[in-house]
């Protein structure tokens, strides 16, 4: 499978991913790197993506006071953009190519407009524009080189390549995590226990509205599991966390689980060990890094 995410550049004053607005764009923001001069970059998704990029790009550039440029990627195949100022959102653009709305995916959520079709000089001049706006000096021969690839080359990398046109000094490493998430029992939570919670509520939302009754109630570990959910994904960064603690509670919500369903609850996990960068994905995120 391949490549699938939004990718947020702004600047920021503490973290980026704690910044007010970010959370317009999905939750689980997995890689934070350091593009040089307080510019950040963020990798991230939600549970039913593709997000609306536009309105939270927007919200973001005025939180921050400063340009976004946000972008999603559809499965390593192709993208879209948006490029906003504090007071201003562009237009949502499809990459590769620019021309014209994507015959194979949805890259808005359902109900919204698709991306316009643009000539690729009007992209450049605009990412020039953005540019120059957040005090960086763009290449526009780069800029224009990367928006015309028609080489098989997956989205994503054409991306990072596009931000580095933007003028950024650098692709810094991942930031490190401040607990292990690709370990159990927390992965019981993040890819599993809370995606079932959300689409059970999802389909109970979808009955009501059709004005029937669900088959089954709310169970009584399902928002437990949506809170942790989210409560992991947001303790990724921050170096005072209770670790032991966070994996306690999701043994706990495991065995809660595994009652309700009528199995006897499985044996702890053990003690946590420090996170692999290969199990993680972090030694491949890394690969794009340029300094």
């Amino acid at each position: 499978m391949g490549y699938w995410g939004t990718v947020v550049v702004a600047r920021a004053d503490g973290l980026l991913v704690d910044q007010v607005g970010i959370g317009g764009f999905g939750y689980q923001h997995r890689w934070l790197r350091e593009l040089g001069d307080g510019w950040q970059l963020v990798e991230t998704s939600g549970w039913n993506d593709p997000p609306d990029l536009c309105t939270p790009a927007g919200a973001l550039a005025t939180s921050t006071a400063h340009p976004v440029f946000a972008a999603y990627v559809s499965d390593g195949d192709c993208a879209v953009m948006c490029a906003a100022t504090p007071g201003a959102v562009g237009a949502l653009t499809h990459l590769w190519d620019t021309d014209g709305p994507c015959g194979v995916y949805r890259h808005q959520p359902r109900g919204m407009p698709g991306p316009v079709g643009r000539g690729v000089e009007d992209v450049v001049a605009e990412l020039a524009a953005w540019s120059t706006t957040a005090g960086l000096r763009a290449d526009a021969t780069r800029l224009r080189a990367v928006l015309e690839h028609d080489h098989p080359v997956a989205a994503d990398h054409l991306l990072f390549a596009l931000v580095t046109a933007l003028g950024v000094a650098r692709i810094g490493r991942t930031r490190p995590w401040a607990l292990p998430l690709e370990q159990w029992p927390f992965r019981w939570i993040t890819d599993l226990l809370a995606m079932q919670a959300r689409s059970e509520a999802a389909y109970r939302r979808a009955v009501l509205e059709d004005g029937e009754e669900p088959d089954e109630p709310e169970a009584s570990w399902e928002a437990a599991a949506i809170r942790l959910d989210e409560e992991l994904w947001a303790s990724l960064y921050r170096s005072e966390v209770d670790v032991a603690g966070l994996a306690r509670r999701a043994e706990r919500l495991r065995a809660e689980y595994d009652v309700a369903r009528g199995r006897r609850p499985r044996p702890s996990t053990g003690p946590l060990r420090p996170e692999d960068p290969r199990s993680s994905g972090r030694v491949w995120a890394d690969e794009r890094a340029t300094g």
